[in-house]
């Protein structure tokens, strides 16, 4: 925090109240005071700054008090536009607590996951809202409408907020970005606040591309400020048999401290999905949030870790950025990191505020050095083995928790396994053959399965997988028609870097195979 007051900031009279009744605020964070006074005075901003910084408040501040001194007769005011529906949320919920004394202001919420019809009754029923909070897509959905009464009500629109436009990049968003900038009244008649935790190259150009000319910068982070300079960072390496016995054995260590709130990261929502399974039959009680999870199941979870103690939450990076989850202990990242920024940013969840965190990364053996060619400036403690007496016993209990885990769930997860690193060729210096047999690897030695499930041969297709050796493609090869295979492209995964050669086959050490299964099961939606 600052000296800096709010009841000092020239706002709205129910501006200052929210702040001083509803909120209980007294004193800015540090880039409440940096941003809001420069955002007061009308200028377009760019400003550098971590989640959980009080950066939503220093942009709702100050493009609400100009809509406090000029509301719009019939229209939107202010747009602000979210990668994700759950930081969308919580946008919202700070919105409503300041708009507490603003009755005639209105608040709606546009994101994916939701009946869209909704969203039109309850323009048409209560006008065009004040402040609109929404993701791209579902924005998009609506401008594409004339009758939805959105485009008509963005003529009026005074402030646009892009928050999180690294990951709005990320996602790739770009695209829908330009179409709604399209949509809505130029640079020249609105005021533009982009804020990122980092600033890549397309983060500086999509700023070129949205705010005026004369935009001024602020940098809340700095070098000096970077948390991922001052966490206590290590990297586990251990052969894929061994990555989720390891994993038990990280969180068993990380679960005696006290109050204790852990996020555990995995590369896509089915080995999320997987992983919490597995501890949910280890008894390892685990929070599980991701993209195939229902809105309301994320958001109550979200709600659940962000206000309780001695959690542990094992989510996938779409669903999990840009939230604000306090006290965070330790962040965990199982599996390889899309990049350096994406690494950096889940750190970035822990040690805040002065607090103390730390971070672990568990990879497999074929990984490590990819990564680390990336990393070479990040105090990264690396750590090749754990002892025996620590490995044995979670070794053990994962071998006879994971024939517990439903077929559908591992195939699904093996599906991801293959695209995720499908898209990681490059990165990994695999062929695709490499890939098949560690996918394959991983569905007998983790998965515990007896032989790898059958694809569909269009996602076989769609993987760029057509006949490579040690797929079990549905009426081929001896695989009959009849087994029920995985449906889904799969072929999704993250963004890697470029990266040194990494080895195509763990080691055989340390292997926890549950008895071998095979049952049928319904095709997962992806």
């Amino acid at each position: 925090m600052t000296a800096a007051r709010f009841d000092a900031l020239p706002v709205a009279p129910p501006l200052r109240r929210a702040m001083a009744e509803v909120f209980k605020y007294d004193t800015m964070t540090h880039v409440q005071s940096a941003a809001v006074p420069v955002a007061l005075e009308g200028a377009d901003l760019l400003v550098k700054a971590r989640t959980g910084t009080g950066k939503t408040l220093a942009f709702l501040l100050p493009t609400l008090h100009a809509v406090a001194q000029s509301p719009p007769k019939n229209g939107t005011a202010v747009l602000v536009i979210s990668p994700t529906r759950e930081l969308a949320q919580q946008i919202a919920e700070e919105a409503r607590m300041l708009l507490s004394y603003l009755p005639r202001f209105t608040l709606q919420v546009l994101v994916g996951g939701t009946n869209i019809r909704s969203d039109l009754a309850a323009v048409r029923r209560s006008g065009p809202p004040t402040l609109l909070v929404a993701t791209p897509g579902r924005l998009l959905d609506h401008l594409g409408n004339p009758s939805s009464g959105f485009p008509a009500a963005m003529h009026t629109l005074s402030a646009l907020i892009l928050d999180e436009a690294d990951r709005l990049l990320d996602m790739g968003f770009a695209p829908d970005l330009k179409r709604i900038f399209h949509a809505i009244p130029s640079v020249q008649h609105r005021q533009t606040l982009l804020f990122s935790a980092t600033m890549p190259a397309d983060v500086e150009n999509m700023a070129r591309m949205a705010l005026k000319p004369d935009f001024k910068v602020v940098d809340c982070v700095g070098e000096g400020e970077n948390t991922h300079h001052h966490v206590k960072q290590s990297m586990l390496v251990t052969s894929l048999p061994d990555q989720m016995p390891a994993l038990a054995a990280v969180l068993a260590e990380h679960t005696k401290l006290k109050d204790y709130k852990i996020i555990v990261f995995f590369t896509t929502a089915r080995q999320t999905q997987f992983s919490s399974e597995l501890f949910a039959m280890a008894n390892t009680p685990v929070l599980e949030i991701h993209s195939r999870k229902s809105q309301g199941h994320r958001t109550k979870v979200s709600d659940k870790f962000r206000n309780g103690k001695s959690l542990i939450m094992f989510t996938s990076d779409v669903t999990a950025r840009g939230l604000d989850y306090p006290d965070v202990s330790a962040v965990i990242q199982v599996g390889l990191p899309a990049d350096k920024s994406q690494y950096v940013h889940r750190i970035g969840r822990t040690a805040r505020a002065g607090k103390d965190g730390s971070g672990v990364l568990l990879l497999a053996d074929f990984e490590a050095q990819s990564f680390m060619r990336k990393a070479t400036d990040l105090p990264i403690q690396r750590i090749d083995s754990l002892p025996d007496t620590v490995m044995r016993p979670m070794r053990a209990t994962m071998a006879s928790s994971v024939g517990k885990v439903p077929y559908g769930t591992k195939a699904g997860a093996y599906q991801a396994w293959l695209g995720f690193y499908n898209s990681n060729l490059k990165n990994l210096h695999w062929k695709k053959e490499d890939l098949v047999a560690m996918a394959n690897q991983w569905a007998m030695n983790v998965a515990a399965l007896s032989e790898p499930p059958a694809l569909l041969a269009r996602t076989v297709g769609k993987m760029g997988l057509r006949d490579v050796q040690g797929l079990r493609v549905e009426g081929r090869n001896g695989v009959p028609r009849s087994e029920r295979s995985v449906s889904g492209t799969g072929a999704g995964g993250g963004r890697g870097g470029r990266g040194g050669r990494g080895r195509a086959s763990g080691s055989e050490g340390g292997r926890w195979r549950g008895g071998p299964q095979r049952d049928s099961f319904k095709p997962p939606r992806y």
